[in-house]
């Protein structure tokens, strides 16, 4: 077989393929660029073809690999469904299957001949029979329209013994031992067969490629279980699929986004208003299973799971799955926006869904909050945190000593950026001091040897513990940066923890970890003029180095990543200037109109950010836009160095060079302050023309 795929890979051109199934690829010296099919992309082509190497990677996503890998990412498909298409593309005739293989097609194909037809017999059932009018009521009470049942194919077993069978077997000439097979009759001690589901609304299960698998049954009554499945068949393996996706693929490829959530009528509602990149595990958590078939699909998985604890426990075994899946192919690392990636392979959040409703009940009750809890999903490391610390008295030093032992692995996890901002925030939330952690992470025992103080205890004094978090997730209070910019991290610099001080001293004040995104947010609150300074601050720059325009925007938006900062800048630039609120209570009366997530994450910024009478807020917000574009910037420079290294094209190493210098150039003007901007606002201040 790998004779085969190596002759295969050897008679295709990578880049007619690609382009053939919808990339329009344009030459550039050895190598071919477009924009990437695999997430949205329009500025500038991150997508690239090596025909030497027959191999592509996107700059941009991250997405990688061979035809192959092309072919089952951009379809969906598995590896032996690619390589058939691909050996008929490439003209080679695979080796005949074994005659167990054969055999096994044989009886694969006349099962899903069954199930189909199965299908059908459960819809009609449904649609267009009296025994099917409580369960067409029941579709009616869930507000699921003709339309999605058609699409869905939704049925209706009938309250029976053996119809089902009876119609398999005398009608259509199917053995009892296929009909048991496939999971639709079982055998009686007797050796009479009956009728799996009988009395249920029929949820017919496809695999990726469309095809009836299998089938989920809601019981209409007070009937139990109250959902049955099909059990484990030759094609049926719940750990394997996704409720929905056969439907859902196109949009999540175009989407680059995967919305999981718990059950089939969350998927139904999801698709019917629209949402098309949902999708549902089988009534499992999420499997290893799922996670590489869900790393094919899209870098970004959005897990929306039951806000109760039984939902908790099902998104902390999905993410392990990933996690551990994420093991085969490179470490978790986390984004820009501070969301964890599996390196080359898929960025997680969490949605937080309100207390005792789940998707369904959002969807159809406002579909826009729906949208905007997608929007305002958090980064996979909040929801650890949070789960991890439920039920912990963190003012005793044993449960703050469990609360990290859980969260270290992770932390560990990390690169330093990211890291650092979560050495933060534990601290911050469990009470254990930020030496103390960045000693574990290095490989220290104990971090506080010869300190005179317990390892555990908290670092902040006056204190007998950390407030304990909510038991929901929370936006993180995010503080004004630090006046010296430049200093150095403590984790960057060969910190070393400062000897304790006496018992009178002072105590230092802690600061909540430091974010420039809500800092910068929270003065165009209480500033509206903050606005012109930004873009005439980016403008500057950007008039200096027009070439990087492209690349990055002049405004305030362009400089947010994190979705919930994008989602308040939103409602904050849909005020023209002239009307925003200037006064505290208009502007507290303002922010209290919000949607629940933003009228906290508001309030939180509002409180945090410079007061109204510091005559530094233009400057304030100006050190925030450099610091924010400058990292934008050195990511971007990333690239271009990962690019100028693995390039063997003459040609193409003179681009990347000339455009490493422009961008080097750009990120220099940055990173020297305009020492002046200040001066207007101080003469103002003293009253000096």
């Amino acid at each position: 077989m790998s004779n085969q795929i190596d002759e295969i890979r050897d008679k295709l051109d990578i880049a007619d393929l690609i382009s053939s199934m919808g990339v329009n690829l344009r030459k550039t010296g050895r190598s071919f660029v477009g924009f990437c099919p695999f997430h949205p992309n329009s500025r500038t082509p991150a997508f690239t073809v090596y025909p030497d190497t027959q191999s592509f990677y996107c700059f941009g996503c991250h997405a990688a690999g061979t035809a192959f890998d092309f072919v089952m990412r951009k379809q969906g498909i598995d590896f032996r469904t690619a390589l058939e298409l691909l050996a008929a593309r490439a003209g080679v005739q695979l080796k005949p299957r074994s005659e167990a293989a054969r055999q096994e097609d044989a009886r694969r194909t006349r099962l899903l001949e069954l199930t189909a037809l199965a299908a059908k017999v459960f819809h009609h059932l449904l649609v267009a029979t009296a025994k099917g009018a409580e369960a067409r009521a029941y579709v009616e009470q869930r507000q699921i329209n003709a339309t999605t049942v058609e699409t869905f194919q939704l049925g209706y077993s009938a309250d029976e013994w053996g119809q089902l069978f009876t119609y398999l077997s005398e009608k259509k000439g199917f053995a009892p031992e296929e009909i048991e097979a496939a999971g639709l009759a079982i055998r009686h001690e007797s050796g009479r067969y009956y009728d799996r589901f009988r009395g249920r609304l029929i949820f017919p299960i496809r695999n990726a490629k469309g095809e009836v698998v299998g089938f989920g049954g809601r019981a209409l009554g007070d009937g139990q279980p109250k959902y049955l499945n099909t059990p484990e068949t030759l094609l049926y393996k719940k750990g394997e699929l996704l409720y929905g996706l056969d439907l859902a693929r196109e949009a999540i490829r175009a989407e680059d986004r995967t919305v999981v959530v718990e059950g089939y009528i969350d998927v139904i509602s999801a698709h019917q208003h629209g949402f098309r990149n949902v999708v549902a595990p089988l009534g499992t958590a999420l499997t290893k299973a799922h996670a590489n078939l869900l790393k094919r699909l899209s870098h970004n998985v959005f897990l929306a799971l039951d806000a109760d604890a039984a939902g908790q426990r099902a998104t902390l075994k999905g993410l392990h799955a990933l996690r551990e899946s994420s093991g085969q192919d490179g470490a978790m690392v986390p984004t820009a926006q501070g969301v964890l990636r599996l390196e080359s392979d898929v960025a997680l959040r969490i949605i937080q869904m309100p207390e005792g409703r789940d998707p369904d009940d959002v969807i159809r009750a406002d579909p826009e909050h729906w949208q905007r809890l997608v929007h305002q999903a958090v980064p996979v490391m909040e929801f650890y945190l949070v789960a991890y610390t439920a039920g912990l008295d963190l003012s005793q030093p044993e449960a703050q000593r469990r609360a990290l032992e859980r969260l270290l692995p992770l932390l560990q996890e990390l690169n330093g950026a990211q890291q650092r901002v979560y050495v933060s925030r534990i601290e911050q939330v469990i009470g254990i001091r930020a030496e103390l952690i960045i000693d574990l992470l290095r490989g220290g025992s104990s971090g506080a040897k010869g300190s005179g103080k317990k390892p555990w205890s908290s670092g902040r004094r006056g204190q007998t513990g950390p407030t304990r978090p909510s038991p929901t997730l929370q936006v993180p209070v995010d503080a004004p940066p630090p006046s010296d910019d430049d200093a150095p991290h403590p984790a960057e610099s060969g910190y070393e923890p400062e000897p304790e001080a006496e018992a009178d001293a002072a105590p230092k004040l802690r600061l909540p970890p430091r974010s420039d995104e809500g800092y910068l947010l929270g003065l165009a609150l209480r500033h509206p003029t903050v606005d012109a300074a930004i873009e005439a601050f980016l403008e500057e720059g950007l008039a200096k180095h027009p070439l990087m325009r492209e690349r990055f925007g002049g405004g305030i938006e362009d400089l947010l990543d994190q979705p919930v900062h994008q989602a308040l800048w939103r409602q904050i630039a849909t005020l023209p200037i002239e009307e925003r609120p200037t006064q505290q209570e208009a502007l507290l009366a303002w922010i209290e109109a919000l949607d629940e997530p933003l009228r906290d994450l508001a309030q939180q910024l509002i409180t945090m950010s410079i007061r109204p009478d510091n005559f530094r807020y233009r400057q304030e917000a100006e050190n925030c836009a450099r610091k924010l574009r400058v990292e934008q910037v050195k990511q971007h420079l990333a690239h271009l160095y990962w690019r100028a290294r693995t390039t063997d094209d003459e040609q193409e190493s003179l681009t990347i060079a000339l455009t490493l210098t422009r961008v080097n150039s750009y990120l220099s003007s940055l990173q020297t302050p305009r020492r002046i901007s200040t001066f207007p606002d101080l003469r103002n201040t003293l009253g000096v023309e």
